[in-house]
């Protein structure tokens, strides 16, 4: 806890614990955003026949979307975290915990994404045109863009309630998924 908030900081002993439940999360949401955008565009009428709905491990649409998500959680993560030295210690035990570590092609993406600079819309794209090209870039391209750039805004704000939600912060989760559910309607 700091000096005079009452902001509850994750001590390292609890790292692995938070890492391994933040990790999990993560793995649900890339799920979730691959089929709910496939879901979405065959119930508009676009063939995705031939899309996998699996993400096969180690492949480029998996690298990206980690890429992606560790770009949109890591600012929340650290800032439960006391000192800048646990900060970069709980960022290389989770990108070491899923397989993103520094130099590998998620890490990659991760930077790509970083140099985004919080710009949701360059943020979306990017991840749009990646994901779109990771998956074999189908036919009509620009259903496809639209829709994965649209679930791209959901994933963020599920990856962000997740770190909330592992960070002990239910507060914050609550108001990050009451935003998504007004961004559905």
């Amino acid at each position: 806890m700091g000096l005079f908030s009452r902001k509850k900081y994750i001590p390292r002993e609890k790292f692995e614990a938070i890492i391994h439940k933040l990790a999990k999360s993560l793995e649900a949401s890339r799920e979730e955003y691959i089929l709910g955008s496939l879901t979405q565009l065959k119930r508009e009428g676009v063939d995705v026949s031939n899309v996998p709905r699996e993400i096969s491990q180690g492949s480029e649409l998996e690298d990206a979307l980690k890429g992606f998500e560790l770009t949109c959680i890591m600012g929340i993560a650290w800032n439960y975290v006391k000192s800048i030295e646990d900060q970069l210690l709980f960022d290389n035990v989770l990108c070491t915990h899923i397989n993103a570590e520094k130099g590998s092609r998620a890490w990659n993406f991760r930077e790509r994404y970083t140099d985004c600079q919080g710009n949701m819309d360059a943020l979306t794209t990017a991840l749009s045109i990646d994901v779109h090209k990771a998956i074999g870039s189908p036919m009509p391209e620009n259903e496809y863009k639209l829709q994965f750039k649209g679930g791209a805004y959901i994933l963020v704000g599920i990856c962000q309630a997740d770190t909330y939600s592992v960070c002990g912060d239910t507060k914050m989760e609550k108001k990050v998924r009451a935003k998504i559910k007004m961004y559905l309607k």
